[in-house]
This record gives structure tokens, sequence and C-alpha cells, in this order.
């Protein structure tokens, strides 16, 4: 084929297009992939489960974790690591909040939690604490439960490899855990992996029996 000033130039325009749209595509696909940001805002009380773990991670092995259900609810489940503290009140937190990067609170019920927190952070401005939104309930669905035994769907790659890196650093916090225990945990949220039940009109069934998943968090 004999190359012209038109052909050439028509097929360096046609590259040009081509690689325009390759980058767009890249582009586009490149956000949609961007990993979340789960740091912890230091001015929000309420935290959702990812950024509560984040934070708990971010740590290193000196966040306090309070949990101020009654005992026998901590018996059946609680978070890793947390300290029963039942019917706390926020000088009680504030007493385990003191030298510490990261204070995470959870209740049998969202307004306890918040009432706690806000009269926390009253007393003293600069503590970190939070609370988990919808406490010990929240934490078992996402990192807890055996979810493929309620999912109708097979696990999307990659999950089972971020929820065990990201269960070793809930369970054994500290420096050497930071990175991996973060990178896993956005895999986590970006995955988006839950219970059927949790979707709406969803009715999991493992077994032929339907089963329930509270783990006895409330």
């Amino acid at each position: 084929m004999r190359i012209t000033n038109r052909t050439g130039a028509a097929a360096l325009v046609g590259a040009a297009a081509a690689y325009l749209v390759l980058a767009l595509a890249t582009g586009h696909s490149a956000r949609a992939e961007l990993p979340p940001d789960l740091t912890p805002p230091p001015a929000d009380a309420a935290l959702d489960v990812w950024k509560a773990a984040a934070g708990v991670v971010q740590a290193a092995g000196r966040a306090a974790v309070l949990d101020v259900r009654p005992a026998d609810a901590y018996a059946r489940y609680h978070l890793p690591g947390a300290e029963s503290l039942p019917g706390a009140s926020a000088e009680d937190v504030l007493a385990r909040a003191r030298g510490r990067p990261f204070t995470l609170v959870y209740a049998g019920k969202d307004d306890v939690a918040l009432r706690l927190v806000q009269e926390a952070r009253r007393a003293d401005a600069g503590a970190r604490v939070h609370y988990l939104v919808d406490g010990a309930r929240a934490w078992y669905l996402a990192l807890a439960l055996p979810v493929p035994l309620f999912a109708e769907g097979a696990p999307p790659a990659g999950y089972a490899e971020a929820l065990a890196t990201a269960q070793a650093a809930l369970a054994s916090p500290g420096a050497d855990r930071v990175a991996p225990g973060l990178e896993a945990l956005q895999t986590l949220a970006r995955l988006d992996f839950r219970p059927d039940l949790l979707k709406a009109g969803g009715k999991p069934k493992a077994g032929g029996a339907k089963k329930k998943i509270s783990g006895g968090c409330g």
C-alpha cells in the first residue's frame, strides 16, 4: 500500500482518536476502581463499619473499643479486643480514651452510643471518640458472618483473601498490619458482598432452612 500525505494524516487522526477513546475509557475505569477513602473524619461522631474498622486498624493496637451493652450481650458476641463497659458514663469513656488515637463505642441502640459520644466530646473537644452505627450487628454482618453461606452467588474474586486479611489485622492489630489491613478493608467495602437478607426482599436460606444471622449481636 502506498503511503501518501493524505493517508498518513488519516492514519494519525485515526490513531489519535483511538488513543483518546482509550484514554477516556481507561480514565473512567480507573476512577471507578479508586479504593474508597475509609479515613474516619475526626469531626464525625458516627462511623459506618468500614470506617470504624479502618480506625481500629490505623491505631495499630492503640485503639480503645468499648462495648457498653449489658454483660450478657458482650458474652454472646463482641468486637475483637473490646472492653465490656455496661452502663458506662461519658467520664468512663473519656478515661479510656485519654492517650488513645482512636476510641470506638458501640451499644445495643445507636441513640445510647450517640449520647455517650456527644457527652464525651462536649467534655473534651479533642477526644477522638466515635460510635459504630448499628453496633455489633453491623460488624458481625460485615466482618464475621460466613457470607457465602447466605448468599445466592459465589463471592467475587479477592473477597475471601481480603476478609481473612482484615480479620487478622483486627484480631491482632499492629504497625505491620496497618497497610495490608486497610487495603483489605477497602477491597471489602468496594466489593460490597453482603448476605441476601440485607438486600431488598432477600430471603436467604442455607441448607434449605432460614437462618438467624444476628449472632446474638443485639
